[in-house]
Parts: structure tokens; sequence; C-alpha cells
């Protein structure tokens, strides 16, 4: 059983992984004429998603059985239309689902309590040595929607219940229960559900569907007392189209920690908006990271080697 990484991980999380199994080979290389070589005889590969991924390479695997993405999204299959020829060779696709639920509800919920206690005015005023005791809101009997009830979206459900706060939800499937969620919409009701939002958080998936989904009529059906928040995907969002409504106050902000582009250019007119907190894409980051990846590969790697059913299994159907 031959395992190749093809990003650089420590040495140490490579060792734990070789200490955990017997008979297994496992190599790690960035190198692109390394990678077309070792690839051909390789069962598990390990790779790192943030970037374009490359279906050329996969297609030299000629044992390659499973894919295990270091990431949660694995949307860059989208750019080279690596999810039909996964499909055609049966070859498994996971990722590691649900590891950043706790980093980044935590940040959504930093940037809700930002908006809602006025924070970023209140510490311009800090720094101008001025005492203003601005009207602040609460988010006690506010309504939040959650565009995308995976991990990360039920997380931050259960924290926003925390503060009392009434949570609605957007899924493709509505004939669930999800705790902390009061009501479950369908997609095509997503502007019944602007309308009634104090606010608004994505962290639904990247897909061919969902590519575009916040143009301007969303915006247009939100409240202008509504804030919009994102830490999903940027291409998600019409980013000229939300520029559009914020410099026309159809909403009151946005806090926004993905984009279309990454690095966010200096020329965007995000930088200069008084009512849009701006993080560079730092939501699901989080200490010990490769960590706690490395024990949901270890997991899965024992029931591919049983032969049982992987975990975070990506359906090529749903991209997902």
């Amino acid at each position: 059983m031959k395992i190749l990484f093809s990003f650089d991980l420590k040495d140490k999380y490579l060792e734990s992984i070789k200490n955990s199994f017997d008979n297994i080979e496992v190599k790690k290389t960035e190198d692109t004429d390394l990678l077309s070589k070792e690839i051909k005889n390789t069962d598990v590969l390990v790779a790192m998603l943030m970037r374009k991924f490359d279906t050329d390479l996969i297609k030299m695997g000629n044992n390659l059985k499973w894919i295990q993405s270091w990431s949660a999204g694995v949307d860059k299959f989208l750019e080279d239309n690596s999810f039909k020829y996964l499909k055609e060779n049966e070859i498994s696709l996971t990722s590691v689902r649900g590891i950043h639920k706790d980093s980044m509800s935590e940040q959504v919920m930093g940037y809700l309590i930002s908006f809602s206690r006025r924070l970023p005015d209140l510490m311009e005023l800090q720094k101008k040595k001025e005492w203003d005791r601005l009207k602040v809101g609460y988010l006690k009997d506010k309504t939040l929607s959650i565009f995308g009830l995976g991990a990360v979206g039920q997380e931050v459900a259960k924290k926003a219940q925390a503060f009392k706060m009434n949570v609605i939800g957007v899924k493709r499937n509505t004939d669930v229960e999800i705790p902390g969620v009061q009501k479950i919409y369908s997609p095509d009701q997503a502007e019944k559900v602007l309308n009634k939002s104090d606010y608004v958080v994505v962290t639904m998936p990247l897909t061919e569907k969902t590519r575009g989904f916040f143009d301007y009529d969303k915006f247009k059906a939100m409240q202008k007392s509504a804030y919009f928040i994102n830490v999903a995907r940027g291409e998600i969002v019409e980013e000229k189209e939300m520029i559009k409504a914020l410099n026309k106050d159809l909403i009151a902000g946005a806090a926004l920690d993905v984009f279309e582009e990454e690095p966010l250019p200096e020329k965007s007119p995000l930088y200069e908006m008084d009512n849009v907190i701006l993080t560079p894409h730092t939501s699901g980051l989080f200490p010990d990271y490769n960590k706690e990846a490395v024990e949901i590969f270890k997991n899965n790697l024992r029931l591919f080697l049983e032969g049982k059913e992987l975990k975070n299994v990506i359906d090529p159907n749903r991209q997902y």
C-alpha cells in the first residue's frame, strides 16, 4: 500500500501514520516531475486542494483508488472537471469536512458581536481618544439565517442559540431537524429568507449550482438594516453586485473572509468601506490543524484497509 502526499507535511506526522499501520509506504513531494513518477504506483493520494488541482496527475495514477483532500472544500476539482473522471474510474474522494467548525463558527460570532456592539466604531474612537457612548444593539431576538447547514453551519446555529437568536437556515434537503435551527427553507426560497433576516451567514460549499448564488437581486431582497457574512467561498458571491449593493445602502454592512480573487487586490473598493470587515481567509485557521487532519486520515485509512465505507466521502454529483 503506497500513500503519496503532494504537499510538505512535517515528518513527525508522516511517522505517526507509518507507525500506526503495517505494510504501508509513505512518500511526499511537491516537485512536479517527482509527483508524475511517484503517482504511477500510488494507491492513496493526499493533496492540499487550496491550489488548482491537476487532473493530468490523477490520470497517471494507474493504481489510484482514493484521494484524501487535506481541506474541507474540494471545489478546486471543479476547475478542471475532475469529478467526472473520479466517478468514471471509481476513485473515492474524501475531505476533512468538519475540522473547521469550531474556528469558523467562532469567527462568525465575532463578526456578529462586532456589528451588534459596534466594536469597529468604538475602536476608531479609542484611537482618537474620544469618549462617545454610541447607540449599540444586541443579538438577542435577532434573526440569523444560515445558508448551508453542514458542519460549520450547524455549529454557528448552536452558538447563535446560546445568544438567544432566532435561527433559520437554507438547505437542499429541508426534511431534516437540526438543533438550534427553528425552520429550514430550500434554496429557491432564498429571497423570502433574506427578507426576514437581520444577519445572513454563508457557509455553503462552492459547486456549479452555488457559484454566483448571491447576486444583486439577493442583496436587494435583504433588509437595509441587515449584515452579510461570508466565510465559505468568494465565488459564491457576485462581488461587483455586492459592492454595488453596499454603495446603494441596500444592506447595512458585510464581513468577508473570502473573495473572488485572493489576495484581495489593493484596488478593491472594499478596503475603503467603513461598514465592511475584511479578514484574509483566516476563519479556518487554528492551532494543531495538521494534528487533527492526520487523525481524520488515519481513521479513514483503517476503514480503507478493512474494506469498509470511508467517512466524509464527496458525492461527485452534488460536488460536496
